[in-house]
C-alpha cells in the first residue's frame, strides 16, 4: 500500500526479523550457541576436505605425461568422495517442523505486549501533506483501547524558528480520503493528550508548526526527539514514558523511509540524535534512560540554539498511550511479553549487568520499605519473625528513594522475592529474574491489576494480600494513597511462607518443602 501523501511504498522492514525481540530470552542464548557449534563444525570439514583435494590435484599432476596439457582434463576432473565422517551429518532442525511451536498467545496478547504491536503500528503508517508539498509528516496510530487513538510522528527537514520557538516543517495538512476515514485511520486533529499535560496533540501545539513557505533544507540523518514529560520521580510513570519512546524508535526502525527504502530510523542514527525536553521537571534518578537511542546531550527547549542541526523530528508515543499502562484494573491472562523482556534487558545492558544468573543459596527476599505514605506496620517485627520460622532465607529492608538507580538495579537483581505494599516501587518486578516472586500487599478494597499482570509478563509468581486500616483510621474516611496499612502476624508469615516455599526448589536450589 502507497503513502497517500507520497505514493512511496510504505511495507514494514523486516518486521520479525529483529533479533531483540526473539520469543523467549533463552531461545536466543541457545539459537546463537548453536550457530557457533555449526560454524566450527564447517571449518573443520572445509579445512579437512580443503587439504584432501589439494593432495590429489598434486599427485594426477605430478602423474601426467608431459604431453598432456592439464587444461585438457580440466572438465574430467571431479572431487573425491570424501569420507562421511568428515561431513556435517546432521540436516538441521529445519527437518522437524514440529518443533517449531510457539508459545500460545491470543490476538488480546500478541497485539498489546507482542511484537505484533510493532508490527500493526508500521503498518498504520499515514503521510499528513497535501500532494501539493514535501511529504514531510508522517504518523503512526494503535487502537488497543476502543475509546481512544495513541499516535506518534515523524517530522521530516524540520526548521527550528529560534524567534517563534518552533520546530517548523514544510507541509501542508491534507484531508483524509473516504476510504482512509472509513478504515480508521485518524485524521491529525485527532492527536492525543494524557494527564499530566503530555501526549502528541501537546508537543504538536506547544513546538511544532506546519507551513508549505517554509523553505526547508536537505533532509540528513539528525534526528530530534521533542519530550514532554509528567514528572522524573515516580518510577512507574518514567519507566512507562521511556518504554513508549523505545517503541517508537523501534516501529521507525522496521519501517522503510521516503527514500531508498532505507529505514526511518536504523541504530547507527542514535549517534546523530537528540532529546529536547519541553517541560520544567528536573533530571530525576532515571534520566540516564534517555540516552538508550540518542547519544547526543539533552538539551532542555530554551536552550536549543539557532545553529542546532534538526532536521528530522520525532514526537513519541505518549507513556500514557503505551499498552501497559491500559486495563490496569483488570486481570489479563498475558505471559512473557517480548517488548517488555527486551526493555528490560536494554535496561540492564546499559548499566553493564549480567541478564542471566541462576537462582541459588539462600533465598533472597527484598523488602520495599516505604517511608512517607503506605507503609506497613510494624514491619520489622515481622520480618524478624519470619526470619526466625522460615530457614534458607535472607531478609534485607531497602530505601530504594535512598540509593541510585543503578544500585537499585543491582539488589533486584540479586533478590528472589519481592514484596512491598502497592505503589510504584514494585515496578521494579520488571526487572527481577525470571522465575522469581511479587508479593504485594494492597490497602484495603483495593483491586489494582497492574502489579499482578506485569509479573505475567515477566514469566514470575504473584501472591498479594488485602491489608486493613491501621486502629487509628479506622472509620476515617483517609485516601488510600496517604493511609498506612496492618496485616496482622499470622496473614503476613502465611503470606511469605507460600512465597519462600514457592522457590525452594528453583533453580540449583534443593530444600525439602515440608
Amino acid at each position: 500500500m502507497a503513502d497517500p501523501a507520497s505514493g512511496e511504498p510504505n511495507g514494514p522492514l523486516g518486521k520479525v526479523t529483529r533479533p531483540e525481540y526473539w520469543t523467549t530470552p533463552s531461545r536466543q542464548a541457545h539459537g546463537m550457541h548453536d550457530l557457533a557449534k555449526r560454524l566450527r563444525r564447517s571449518l573443520r570439514i572445509l579445512s579437512a576436505t580443503t587439504v584432501l583435494v589439494l593432495l590429489v590435484v598434486i599427485s594426477s599432476l605430478h602423474s601426467l605425461p608431459q604431453h598432456v596439457r592439464t587444461a585438457d582434463l580440466h572438465s574430467q576432473w571431479k572431487l573425491p568422495l570424501v569420507n562421511s565422517t568428515q561431513h556435517d551429518s546432521s540436516l538441521g532442525l529445519q527437518s522437524l517442523p514440529e518443533y517449531n511451536l510457539e508459545p500460545y498467545e491470543t490476538s488480546f496478547c500478541a497485539e498489546r505486549f507482542g511484537r505484533k504491536y510493532l508490527e500493526n503500528l508500521s503498518d498504520s503508517r499515514t503521510g499528513y501533506c497535501t500532494p501539493n508539498s514535501q511529504p514531510n509528516l508522517i504518523c503512526f496510530h494503535s487502537r488497543t483501547v476502543n475509546s481512544r487513538v495513541d499516535m506518534f510522528c515523524f517530522g521530516r527537514s524540520a526548521v527550528y524558528d529560534v524567534t517563534d520557538k518552533k520546530f517548523a516543517l514544510s507541509c501542508e495538512p491534507r484531508v483524509l480520503t473516504a476510504v482512509e476515514t472509513l478504515e480508521g485511520t485518524p485524521a491529525l486533529s485527532e492527536l492525543t493528550s494524557y494527564w499530566y499535560d503530555t501526549g502528541p496533540r501537546v508537543v504538536f501545539d506547544k513546538a511544532v508548526e506546519m507551513d508549505i513557505n517554509v523553505k526547508a533544507p536537505n533532509s540528513t540523518r539528525n534526528f530530534t526527539i521533542l519530550l514532554k514529560r509528567e514528572g522524573s520521580g515516580n518510577l512507574w510513570h518514567s519507566l512507562m514514558e521511556i518504554l513508549s519512546l523505545t517503541m517508537t524508535i523501534d516501529v521507525l526502525r522496521i519501517t522503510r523511509g521516503l527514500v531508498g527504502g532505507e529505514p526511518l530510523f536504523d541504530l547507527g542514527d542514535e549517534e546523530n540524535t537528540q532529546i529536547v525536553i519541553l517541560d520544567d521537571h528536573d533530571n530525576g534518578p532515571y534520566f540516564d534512560l534517555w540516552s538508550l537511542f540518542a547519544k547526543r546531550p539533552v538539551v532542555r527547549w530554551k536552550d536549543v540554539s539557532e545553529s542546532t542541526k534538526v532536521e528530522n523530528i520525532i514526537i513519541p508515543l505518549a507513556g500514557g498511550g503505551n499498552p501497559y499502562w491500559q486495563g490496569d484494573w483488570e486481570i489479563n491472562q498475558c505471559e512473557r511479553s517480548p517488548l517488555l523482556h527486551t526493555f528490560a534487558h536494554r535496561v540492564l545492558d546499559l548499566y553493564n549487568i549480567k541478564a542471566w544468573a541462576p537462582h541459588e543459596g539462600d533465598i533472597v527476599l527484598t523488602f520495599i520499605d516505604r517511608k512517607k505514605t503506605r507503609r506497613l506496620i510494624d514491619n520489622q517485627s515481622l520480618l524478624d519473625e519470619l526470619k526466625t520460622k522460615v530457614p534458607h532465607l535472607k531478609i534485607q529492608i531497602i530505601d530504594f528513594g535512598s540509593i541510585s538507580f543503578e544500585q537499585q538495579l543491582r539488589t533486584i537483581r540479586q533478590t528472589d522475592i519481592l514484596v512491598g505494599v502497592h505503589g510504584a516501587g514494585l515496578t521494579h518486578g520488571m526487572f527481577l529474574r525470571e522465575g522469581s516472586v511479587m508479593v504485594e500487599i494492597l490497602p484495603e478494597n483495593m483491586n489494582h491489576k497492574g502489579f499482578r499482570n506485569l509479573a505475567g509478563l515477566m514469566g514470575n509468581m504473584y501472591l498479594s494480600a488485602h491489608a486493613s486500616k491501621t486502629p487509628e483510621d479506622e472509620g476515617n474516611d483517609t485516601d488510600w494513597h496517604e493511609a498506612d496499612v496492618f496485616l496482622n502476624k499470622e496473614r503476613f508469615l502465611g503470606l511469605m511462607e507460600v512465597a519462600v516455599k514457592a522457590l525452594y526448589n528453583a533453580g540449583f536450589r534443593n530444600y525439602d518443602t515440608i
